[in-house]
């Protein structure tokens, strides 16, 4: 006797819901661990684009900044170079200033007049001496003031002395000294036409 098992129609569609649920479930957690590949793999291509203009932004970076430190560097050179130009000016005036003054003031120096003291301090000069009476020391300061190196020449004092029995004046004048002075304006000169005399009218 021949016995053939026959499933209901219900067990079979409920068996083909189960497979299918299956393949939803698989295809969806393929499609799910696809997707979390496709967005990690996105995301380190990005991060490693990032790093390399990181590190080129870093890398220009320091260029820049070495070439500021660079005209930093020549600004400061170029500062020192000024002041050590400025220094060496100044020494090659003072170095011949004091010798051009010196002359000026011998020059100035009546004959009846001797100097004994010589004091600069700052621009400022301070000179003592003798002459012979009021009038020698009054030239003296006339010449000072018409001297360039000299401005605002002032007698200090005068004080009537006994040297080797003879009277002298002793004398002190400051003045402010210009090493360098601004140079001197040229002027025209004027050449006078004289007029011719006149002749004598002839005779009657």
């Amino acid at each position: 006797m021949i016995r053939i098992n026959l499933l209901s129609t219900r067990e079979i569609e409920a068996e083909i819901g189960r497979r299918q649920d299956i393949v939803v479930t698989v295809l969806a957690l393929g499609g799910t661990v696809a997707l979390c590949v496709a967005v990690f793999l996105f995301q380190f291509f990005r991060t490693t684009m990032l790093q390399r203009e990181l590190a080129a932004l870093r890398t220009e970076m320091a260029s820049m900044e070495g070439e500021a430190k660079e005209v930093n560097e020549l600004q400061v050179k170029i500062a020192s170079l000024k002041q050590k130009l400025a220094v060496i000016d100044d020494l090659s005036k003072k170095k011949v200033g004091p010798v051009r003054v010196m002359e000026s003031l011998s020059a100035s120096a009546p004959e009846r007049l001797w100097l004994t003291e010589f004091k600069e301090a700052g621009g400022s000069l301070t000179v003592t001496g003798m002459a012979i009476d009021n009038q020698t020391i009054a030239d003296f300061l006339k010449a000072l003031q018409a001297s360039k190196y000299f401005k605002e020449v002032e007698l200090v004092e005068t004080i009537q002395t006994q040297q080797d029995k003879a009277a002298f004046k002793k004398f002190s004048v400051k003045s402010s000294l210009l090493y360098q002075p601004p140079p001197e304006q040229q002027q025209t000169k004027v050449v006078a036409q004289k007029t011719a005399a006149p002749t004598g009218g002839a005779n009657p």
